[in-house]
């Protein structure tokens, strides 16, 4: 004689047991993979920020070591800019810093033959600089200016030499550029620095280079 036995299954409260502990479960690695997307992207950003950072500052600080002019100014063109020294300046809303380096190549135009030939070595008025025949040639205005670039489609610092504009950092809003010159005008300090990408941070991230000029100014 076989005992017929009653089909047997989760109880009601069983399984709102077993749903919660799965949902409890799923939240945590979903909250768990969103975490760990955020902080990848935080640290690609930050290693991204930190190699324009170091870009800006290697370019403008070998442009001062050898330049023979610092000035600030306001126009599109740098022209009447005012010596830089014994004071600080922030590049940005419109200020732009202006460094007059002493003319090497023949020509400044890119499309020039001559663009890439250097000019003789000539010692006049008691100093030795690039020239042609018995003068130096004309110094050359480098501009370093923060603006908005429209083919890039953002705020980018830009170096400006002649015809040929070089953009160094792109997506440039949280960049900060801050140049100090001593009161002599000999020496001076380059900071740059940027708000941590990480979420709800304000942390500024600095990097600061001496800076000593090779040249006697002429400005």
């Amino acid at each position: 004689m076989k005992r017929n036995l009653a089909p047997r299954a989760f109880t009601l409260a069983e399984l709102m047991i077993g749903m919660a502990t799965s949902s409890i479960i799923v939240g945590a690695l979903l909250f768990s993979s969103v975490g760990l997307q955020k902080s990848l992207h935080a640290s690609e950003s930050y290693a991204s920020n930190q190699s324009d950072q170091r870009r800006l500052l290697d370019c403008l600080s070998r442009d001062m070591r050898r330049s023979i002019g610092v000035a600030t100014a306001t126009t599109v063109n740098g022209s009447g800019g005012v010596r830089l020294a014994g004071a600080a300046v922030t590049i940005e809303e419109g200020t732009s810093l202006v460094i007059t380096l002493p003319a090497y190549y023949q020509s400044n135009t890119p499309a020039d033959a001559k663009y890439d030939q250097s000019l003789a070595v000539v010692a006049a008025d008691n100093y030795v600089d690039y020239g042609t025949g018995t003068e130096h040639a004309p110094a050359v205005p480098v501009i370093f200016r923060k603006q908005y670039v429209e083919n890039q489609g953002c705020v980018c610092f830009v170096r400006l030499e002649g015809d040929a504009q070089t953009i160094l950092v792109t997506h440039a809003e949280n960049f900060h550029l801050t140049v100090t010159m001593a009161p002599d005008g000999r020496s001076g300090a380059v900071e740059v620095n940027f708000v941590s990408p990480r979420h709800g941070s304000e942390t500024l991230i600095a990097m600061r280079d001496e800076i000593l000029l090779r040249n006697n100014r002429l400005d």
